[in-house]
C-alpha cells in the first residue's frame, strides 16, 4: 500500500492478521540511494535507538543499554497520559558515550530514560516497517504495486464508481469488495483470457 496508508494501527492489523505488508513511510525515498538524481535522497545517517534495543534483565529488574552500561528503575508515574515504569542510566555513563547522539535526542538532557507502559514494552509497529521496507527485499517488492494493486484500485474505483462502500460491517464490506472483485475478473477474462484474470 502506499504512504497514505501508513499509521501504526495500520501496520499494527497487518501483524495481528499475518499480513505480509509493505507499507513504506513518507520519508522513505529519501532514504533509498535509487532516488539520489531526483534531489530527494539523502545518505542513511544511524537510526536512533528505541526501546527493543535496551536488553531486559528481569531477575535484576534494570535494562542494559547498546554500550553495556545499566538502567536502573527509579518510579512509576504517569508520563504523556501513560502510566509507565521509568529507568534511568546514571549521568557519567551518557557523558562520553560514543552512542550518545543516537540514543539522547535533546542536547537539554543529561542522561537516558526508558519509560516502558506499565502493560508491557510497546511494539514501534512504525520502525519496524521502515526497516523492513529498507531491506533488499523490500526496495525490490514495493515498486510491483504500481503494476497489480494501482490498476485494480483505479478500475473499481473510477470505472466501477466504487469510492465508498454502501454497506456496513466486515461481513458485508467484504460481500461487497467480493462482489466488486468478481467483476473486476470477468472483465479482465473478456479483455484478455484467462491467464491475466488474477494479476
Amino acid at each position: 500500500a502506499d504512504t497514505s496508508y501508513h499509521s501504526g494501527d495500520n501496520l499494527k492489523k497487518c501483524e495481528e492478521e499475518g499480513l505480509d505488508a509493505y507499507i513504506p513511510d513518507r520519508d522513505f525515498r529519501r532514504r533509498d540511494p535509487r532516488f539520489a538524481s531526483r534531489g530527494r535522497y539523502r545518505p542513511v545517517t544511524p537510526r536512533g535507538f528505541i526501546d527493543d534495543d535496551f536488553v531486559y534483565d528481569e531477575s535484576a529488574d534494570q535494562f542494559t543499554c547498546p554500550n553495556g552500561n545499566t538502567l536502573i528503575f527509579t518510579a512509576r508515574k504517569i508520563w504523556y497520559g501513560r502510566d509507565v515504569f521509568r529507568y534511568a542510566a546514571e549521568r557519567k555513563d551518557c557523558d562520553n558515550c560514543e552512542f550518545r547522539k543516537r540514543c539522547i535526542r535533546r542536547t537539554t538532557v543529561r542522561r537516558k530514560f526508558l519509560n516502558i507502559p506499565v502493560s508491557g514494552r510497546e511494539i514501534n509497529y512504525s520502525r519496524k516497517m521502515a526497516d523492513k521496507v529498507d531491506t533488499e527485499l523490500g526496495k525490490a517488492i514495493y515498486p510491483l504495486r504500481q503494476g497489480i494493486v494501482e490498476p485494480v484500485f483505479a478500475n473499481i474505483r473510477v470505472q466501477k464508481r466504487l469510492n465508498r462502500f454502501t454497506l456496513r460491517g466486515k461481513v458485508k464490506v467484504n460481500i461487497q469488495w467480493m462482489l466488486y472483485c468478481i467483476i473486476h475478473n470477468i472483465e479482465k477474462i473478456t479483455n484478455y483470457g484467462c491467464r491475466f484474470a488474477y494479476g
